[in-house]
């Protein structure tokens, strides 16, 4: 390649499908390195190095572990929250994915990175996982092609997370649990089974397609349904005939790492002055109002606002907001109103904390 870059010849349907929300980005394991490995390696390997009289068997080829205990599970599966957490990963990378407007990005990560770095940056969002063990809802705003730098994103976990342990995929009754909660129940939000079904561009970065579970969650996910499909930086398996299996059986074109289909789709979007905009918590004011909404402490974060705000322009937006909340928390106490109603008006207190703190 010579370090030159050439122009994507499918660039221009694959812009025009984030512009319409119906473009899905599934972020996998390969997608960030650490010393040298991808970062699922990096956390199994750690894992392997902390607990050898737990562990019986670590099976590299699907990435899951045979414990000699069960009980020994919930110190493994806090260690890997900590680790997730306290790893550095490529923060270039995570920021043009949150600058660029998609409606929908998966991960089969446990990670809460894209959430972490659009609180840091002052951008609304929305984030969730599935938990096979209950059925949930998903907040999905409308993905509005005439307003790209307010379209608020859904990041969606679909291996868990590592804020709740007990979701983390670690053996395969973990796994054989998760695919019968895909299947059965709860299965997907059902909001993002819609919109999912309306999606007609999937852009998987970083994937690794050779395990036999990530191709029967494809299945699941009814990627032949789209339209198109591309694979950048990813990993295909490596038996005779396995990228042909992929081509044929889900129709997915590989690019090789050196397409750079990330950056060209950033600079389309910057040409178009179409990027969300970002504005980093530049002071310890800012910073602590973040903190706390990553918290989930909502209260908390408006209280702080109404502080920082006084004497400045935004002090009575931030009052009205904490009217608001009260007027949210009587509504949530006298069960009026139904919980999805709930959790969407609280999501939107959310949005408009950060909205307003930007402002200070």
């Amino acid at each position: 390649m010579n370090g030159e870059k050439h122009e994507f010849p499918d660039l221009p349907r694959l812009v025009s499908d984030i512009k319409a929300g119906k473009c899905a980005l599934i972020l996998g394991p390969e997608i960030f390195q650490v010393n040298g490995a991808p970062l699922h390696t990096y956390i199994r390997n750690k894992v392997l190095e902390g607990f050898p009289d737990q562990i019986a068997a670590y099976y590299e080829r699907d990435g899951f572990f045979l414990l000699r205990n069960p009980d020994d599970k919930p110190e493994i599966q806090d260690e890997i929250r900590y680790l997730y957490q306290n790893t550095e990963t490529d923060e270039a990378l995570l920021r043009k994915i949150i600058e660029i407007p998609f409606s929908v990005v998966l991960s089969v990560n446990p990670d809460t990175y894209l959430r972490d770095l659009s609180f840091h940056y002052g951008l609304p969002h929305r984030f969730a996982w599935f938990d096979a063990g209950k059925e949930t809802d998903v907040d999905l705003p409308e993905a509005d092609p005439d307003l790209l730098q307010q379209r608020v994103p859904l990041y969606y976990n679909l291996l868990g997370c590592v804020e709740k342990q007990s979701t983390l995929i670690l053996d395969y009754d973990d796994l054989f649990r998760l695919f019968q909660g895909l299947i059965a129940a709860p299965k997907l939000p059902g909001r993002l089974q819609v919109r999912l079904a309306e999606t007609t561009s999937y852009l998987f970065l970083g994937f690794q397609f050779e395990p036999w579970h990530t191709q029967l969650l494809l299945r699941l996910l009814d990627v032949k349904r789209a339209a198109r499909r591309f694979a950048v930086q990813s990993v295909v398996p490596k038996e005779a005939g396995g990228e042909a299996f992929l081509v044929n059986q889900f129709r997915i074109k590989f690019l090789g790492a050196e397409t750079q289909l990330l950056d060209q789709i950033h600079q389309a979007f910057a040409d178009e002055g179409n990027l969300r905009t970002i504005s980093s918590a530049d002071t310890p004011a800012k910073e602590a109002i973040v903190r706390l909404l990553q918290k989930g402490n909502t209260e908390q974060a408006i209280a702080k606002l109404i502080e920082t705000a006084k004497g400045k322009p935004v002090e009575q937006a931030a009052i009205g907001l904490s009217a608001r909340f009260q007027n949210w928390k009587n509504e949530k106490n006298g069960g009026r109103l139904d919980s999805r109603d709930l959790f969407r008006e609280m999501n939107l207190i959310n949005d408009a904390i950060l909205t307003f703190a930007k402002e200070l």
